[in-house]
């Protein structure tokens, strides 16, 4: 399946984004029109290019364009957990900024137990892969408290995450020991 197949709303996005006239006019107008799964998924585009600066919270997607416009886009009922396990570097960060968070561990292949810390219903179980920033995104249902477990090459990371209205969306705390 193609990129094109797959995701035909991010690719229209992106089209209509560099499109000369277009870009100049309706970078906001055009991200408002995105889910912010899709909102996300389209700002990693951006990311250390200067052409937008995203920043996500706990109840909101906040986008800013070189063309001085901007766009809001609500989360609704889900949260973004944007997580960067890392070894020995990572940085100080509440609310993830895709276009500027950079991880350590960049395309990496690792183990992930995600369990409801309320009911001990396991969530995710299995292999994941760290983006080119590093980062691993997760799409989870507000106002829970979640055991996140990492697991690469013999080291492990386990913290409990919160969804509610004050927590954090950029997770740069769990070092792999």
């Amino acid at each position: 399946m193609n990129l094109v197949s797959r995701y035909p709303l991010i690719v229209a996005t992106l089209l209509a984004l560099s499109a000369p006239q277009a870009y100049a006019e309706t970078q906001a107008d055009t991200f408002r029109q995105l889910s912010a799964e899709d909102a996300l998924e389209a700002s990693h585009q951006w990311h250390h290019t200067g052409e937008a600066s995203v920043k996500v919270y706990p109840d909101r997607i906040e986008a800013s364009f070189t063309d001085q416009s901007s766009a809001t886009i609500p989360t609704g009922d889900q949260f973004l957990l944007s997580v960067a396990p890392y070894e020995d570097v990572t940085h100080g960060c509440t609310f993830h900024v895709p276009t500027g968070c950079q991880g350590e561990m960049v395309e990496k292949a690792m183990m992930v137990k995600i369990t409801n810390a309320e009911t001990q219903e396991v969530i995710q179980s299995g292999m994941v892969r760290t983006q080119k920033d590093g980062f691993i995104d997760f799409w989870l249902p507000k106002d829970h408290r979640y055991q996140f477990t990492f697991t690469y090459q013999g080291k492990t990371a386990s913290e409990v995450l919160s969804t509610d209205a004050n927590s954090r969306t950029c997770i740069t705390t769990m070092q792999l020991l």
